[in-house]
Order: C-alpha cells, then sequence, then structure tokens
C-alpha cells in the first residue's frame, strides 16, 4: 500500500483506502492566535451615577485599551460604556444595545468585558444573547476577562450559565438589601425628599446639602406654585394653565420653559406642597423589567404631616384633590359646593350634582338643616278636608291598587338613578332640570330649570328624538343616598312619585319611604326579571294615618300662593364652610406679577 505525504490541515485526506475521504474540521476559535486578527469592541458599565462609580468608569476604558495593545491580534474598534444603568434590563442601555446591533452587521468578532454581571444580571437575557452572538455569521464570541471564559470555547455555555445565575441572585440580594434600608429610613423620618418646584434643600456654611433636612420654600418659584393651586380651583383647565405658563416665559424647576397638562398635574397632586411627605408612592414591580407601579399597600407607607413648610393651605390642598376627582367624572368649572333653598316648597332641599366625588351623608345634612324649616306640627286644620274625623283613617298605597302604575317612577341603585318615561313625557319640553334632596324628609324631587341654575342636569339634548327613560350616573351620590336611608347595596329601590303642576310650574317629587325594594331574579328567557318585595311594615296596614299623611305631604295640598316659589333658587348653605381662596381680582393680579417677573428673568439671561 502506498505511503502518502500527511495533507495540510483543512485539507481532506485523498487516501483511497477503502474508498475513504477524511475532511477535518475547521481549527476552533482561539483568540490568542496570532495568525488571526479578530475585529474587537469593548463593553464598560457602571451600576450608579455616583462620582466614585464614574471614576471607575474611566478606568475601565483605559484598561481595555491598554490590553488591546498587549494582544498584537486584537484590532480594538470602539469601547461602548452605559454610565448609571441597572444590568438587570436591557430597555434603558442605549450603548448596549447599540454594541449587539453592530455585532449583526458583522462589524465585530469579539466582545470584550470585565464579567459577566458587567454584561447582564438577568439570566434569560445573558443566555438568550449570548445564543444569539454565536448563531451570527460568523459567529460573535463574548470573553468575560475576570471570569476567564471565552463563549466560543467548549463547555462555555455551562459555565455561562452557572456564572450568569450567580449574577442574577446577587442583583436580586441587593434590591432586597436596598428595600430593607430604605423600610429603615422611612420608619425613622430620614426621608428622601428631592425638592419640586417651590422648594430647595438645605445648605450648610461650605455650600453642601444636609442630608436628611426639611425642605425650604423657594419663594420666587413658590409664586408659581400658589398660582396653579388657585387658577385650577378657579376653574382652569391643566391644559389652560400650562399654556398660561409656557406663553408668559416662565421657567420650571430645570429650567425650561415648556409647560404640559403632565407637569401641572404632578404639582397639584403633591402632597409636599401642604407640608407633608409621603413614603414610598411607588415601586419597582419588576427588578428585570423595571416597571414601576403605584403602591397600593404594597409596601409599607408613612404619611408625615408637617415634615417642612407649607406653600399651600390643607384645606387648599384637599380642595383640589377633591376637584381632581370630580373633573375625572367630567365635571367643569371650580369647585362644586352644597348649596340651599332657603324657602318655598322646596325649603331645606339640596341641588345635588350626581357627578360630585362625595359617598357622606352628613354633609347633606348639615346644608339641608342650615336653613331652618317651618314648625308644620299645627298646621293641619281637620275641618279643611272633611266635616268628619278622619282620625284613624289611612291613606291607601297605590301598590295595593294598582297593578299597572302609570305614573312617575324612579329606579335606584348604588351608581345610578333612572326616572321612568312618565317623568320624561310630563318634562317632554324641557331642557334642564335640578336633581333636589331633603335627606331628613327623605324625599327627592326633580324640577325644571335654566341652563345656568346651580347644578343643572341635561334632560333632553334634541327634543326630536324619541323619549327614553332618563338615566343619571351617580356612584358617590348613591352611596349618600343608600347611607342615608340605610338600604341594602345588593337591592334595587323603586319609588313612586307624584307630579304637580301650578300654573307657574311643575315638579316630580319621591317620597324616598314608600321604596320598595327589588330583586333580580332569572327569567324563562334566561334574561333576569324584576320582583317587587314589599317592605314588612306594611304587612298590617292598607298606607298612611290620614291626617299624618297630609302632613308629611303638605306640598301636594298647598293652595296657589306666595309660599308656592317652585323656582326659588339654592344659595350658598348658611353656616357651612365655603372655600376661602382667591378672588377673581387676586388671581388676576397673581398673573400679572408672574408675566412681569418671568420678562425680567428673560431680560437678565
Amino acid at each position: 500500500m502506498p505511503i502518502h505525504d500527511r495533507e495540510e490541515p483543512g485539507k481532506p485526506d485523498q487516501s483511497e483506502d477503502g474508498g475513504k475521504v477524511f475532511i477535518p474540521a475547521k481549527p476552533k476559535v482561539h483568540f490568542d492566535d496570532p495568525a488571526q486578527i479578530f475585529r474587537v469592541c469593548a463593553y464598560c458599565r457602571v451600576s450608579t451615577d455616583s462620582e466614585e462609580q464614574l471614576s471607575s468608569f474611566e478606568l475601565q476604558q483605559a484598561h481595555y485599551r491598554q490590553l488591546a495593545k498587549e494582544r498584537t491580534n486584537w484590532d480594538l474598534r470602539h469601547v461602548y460604556a452605559d454610565e448609571g444603568i441597572s444590568g438587570t434590563s436591557l430597555k434603558n442601555r442605549a450603548e448596549f444595545n447599540a454594541m449587539i446591533a453592530a455585532c449583526e452587521r458583522g462589524e465585530y468578532d469579539l466582545i470584550v468585558t470585565k464579567s459577566v454581571s458587567r454584561f447582564a444580571r438577568n439570566l434569560v437575557d445573558c443566555i438568550s444573547l449570548i445564543r444569539k452572538l454565536k448563531n451570527l455569521s460568523p459567529p460573535v464570541g463574548v470573553f468575560f476577562e475576570t471570569d476567564h471564559l471565552n463563549t466560543l470555547g467548549k463547555d462555555s455555555e455551562l459555565m455561562l450559565t452557572f456564572l450568569a445565575s450567580i449574577a442574577q441572585e446577587e442583583s436580586i440580594k441587593k434590591r432586597e438589601a436596598m428595600v430593607w434600608s430604605l423600610a429603615q429610613r422611612f420608619k425613622d423620618r430620614k426621608l428622601l425628599t428631592p425638592p419640586p418646584l417651590g422648594y430647595d434643600r438645605q445648605r450648610d456654611a461650605a455650600g453642601n446639602y444636609i442630608k436628611y433636612a426639611p425642605l425650604v420654600v423657594n419663594e420666587a418659584e413658590a409664586k408659581v406654585v400658589r398660582f396653579i393651586f388657585d387658577a385650577y380651583l378657579h376653574g382652569w383647565s391643566q391644559a389652560d394653565i400650562a399654556d398660561f405658563l409656557t406663553d408668559i416665559g416662565c421657567r420650571t424647576k430645570t429650567g425650561s420653559t415648556g409647560w404640559n397638562s403632565g407637569s401641572i398635574g404632578y404639582i397639584l397632586t403633591n402632597e409636599r406642597y401642604c407640608g407633608d411627605v409621603l413614603t414610598w408612592k411607588t415601586f419597582t414591580s419588576d427588578l428585570f423589567e423595571h416597571k414601576r407601579r403605584k403602591n397600593r399597600q404594597d409596601l409599607d407607607q408613612y404619611h408625615y404631616l408637617g415634615q417642612h413648610e407649607a406653600i399651600v393651605s390643607r384645606e387648599t390642598f384637599e380642595m383640589v384633590q377633591a376637584l381632581l376627582q370630580n373633573r375625572k367624572h367630567h365635571i367643569r368649572g371650580g369647585l362644586p359646593s352644597l348649596q340651599v333653598i332657603d324657602g318655598g316648597v322646596f325649603r331645606g332641599f339640596v341641588p345635588i350634582n350626581h357627578h360630585w366625588v362625595n359617598d357622606d351623608p352628613g354633609l347633606y345634612y348639615d346644608a339641608s338643616n342650615s336653613v331652618k324649616g317651618p314648625d308644620r306640627k299645627n298646621r293641619v286644620r281637620k275641618s279643611t278636608f272633611s266635616a268628619f274625623d278622619l282620625e284613624g283613617y289611612q291613606v291607601v298605597r297605590s301598590q295595593f291598587l294598582q297593578a299597572r302604575y302609570e305614573g312617575p317612577a324612579m329606579t335606584v341603585s348604588r351608581d345610578r338613578i333612572t326616572f321612568n318615561l312618565f317623568c320624561m313625557r310630563r318634562f317632554a319640553d324641557i331642557a334642564y332640570i335640578q336633581l333636589l334632596l331633603h335627606p331628613s324628609e327623605r324625599k327627592i324631587a326633580i324640577r325644571p330649570c335654566g341652563r345656568d341654575a346651580v347644578h343643572c342636569v341635561k334632560w333632553r339634548s334634541d327634543a326630536a328624538k324619541p323619549l327614553y327613560p332618563k338615566a343619571l350616573c351617580c356612584r358617590h351620590f348613591g352611596a349618600a343616598l343608600f347611607g342615608i336611608m340605610e338600604w341594602d347595596p345588593d337591592l334595587l329601590y323603586r319609588v313612586r312619585g307624584t307630579w304637580i303642576r301650578r300654573s307657574d310650574g311643575q315638579i316630580i317629587l319621591f317620597n324616598l319611604e314608600n321604596a320598595v325594594s327589588v330583586l333580580l331574579a332569572p327569567a324563562e328567557d334566561a334574561g333576569k326579571k324584576r320582583i317587587e318585595l314589599l317592605p314588612e311594615q306594611w304587612e298590617h296596614g292598607f298606607g298612611e294615618e290620614f291626617y299624618g299623611h297630609i302632613v308629611e305631604n303638605e306640598i301636594f295640598y298647598m293652595a296657589k300662593s306666595a309660599a308656592w316659589q317652585s323656582h326659588r333658587p339654592s344659595v350658598p348653605a348658611p353656616g357651612m364652610a365655603q372655600y376661602g381662596g382667591s378672588t377673581k381680582e387676586e388671581l388676576q393680579a397673581m398673573m400679572e406679577t408672574l408675566t412681569r417677573e418671568a420678562a425680567a428673568g428673560h431680560a437678565g439671561t
């Protein structure tokens, strides 16, 4: 058998022995091979933006430049670096992502970095990226210097998985330690309070910031803050305020002159402006995706009152929070106020803003009781109604007499009040109505009104359209009403009313004491049917005692007189605290001052 010379590496063995042809594999890539030049990039990252870490960052870059000089087959083309960015997510690492994109374009053969933890602390991201780089053509390797790991080497993935797992666990432990540290500081009133517009941090004699010192008011900026709160309470929208401040060139905390609704909203909801500090309002819910969400008792919070000097009063701040909630329900204008009707048939009735965010029954009682009603105990003259004494007789309830009711009716749930078609027909030509409540007398009424009336409700938007039952969404008022009546929140309540007309107007009145609870039960057609459940107290009688009924419903029998006054307007509830904010004149003066000072500030720059 002939003896053949040895073939060159990589060349097939042309031996004819047994018809076999040997094709050797390509030699493994070795980054120390002086016969091959590698296009190299380096990656550096520091975890915080402190001065010490940034100094280390500069040293890292110098180190890799020196390392490339020592290896003659390395062509170091670029050093990528992210400053102050966490390694647990790839989302905000701009330089890192640019480096990976360059590798995909075939610009590099090798990435050099200090360790697996510098490359990625997220196990899934680390493994998937390394595999992605290895599968490129030609493949791109990663050399982890301190770990002595080459990802294109044999058994590299096992070691990489081990090291990446350690790096990820290290991040988790660091986060747990940081959360514990913050919790202890917050508990001990060592608060992290970066100064918003209107405040500055305190400095010592050397000009250094005093750690954990309370904020101090910056009066020039505080004027802007007070204007924002007052303008919002006067009915300005967040966009209106932002546009005004932008137009006059007023500067933000960062020195910009561009304002938007978001920046105004941040100021209006920041409890620091009334002197408080609420800790941990948001937190990072996902370590690796860096998703932040509102703290809804997920972590312990502390609300410290009077932590520093307030710029706006607590009353003003709380009023703004109430108004912000009301704006979410499409209430426009300034802060809703409780008013009351102080005379006529609706004495003691309170006009209802059905969108108002208030579920406290006490406020409605206070407003209604702020006007003293006439004593009605001895106002019934029995001879007026009959020559006979009707003592002991009862006025039969309509539920016992009518199988099919054809009068006004109102259905009430916790979040909705619905008036039936009878109400719509009686007010068919009415554009706006007022919803009125007398909490002590347990009565609700609706009356026509003008568009400018307090808390008016649009009744019919288009008189040409067909009539449908009118529904009013009133989640917060519904809660207050259920509290007043002590109703079961799981049930509906249906109330029959009375339509009353006089020459100078018409009203519809509902006595809530006569409400019938309604149970929704399954129907044969797979829908729901309503079953009325009469109150137990109706079991032993037909209705109300005659003269008691007259006293409770005197409005029905009131003769045409000056006492009727069904259109009497409401007034601010006497004796109840009203918001004492700035007047329109004072707000205008604020606007002129801000405009003048903004212009002076630009002239001085």
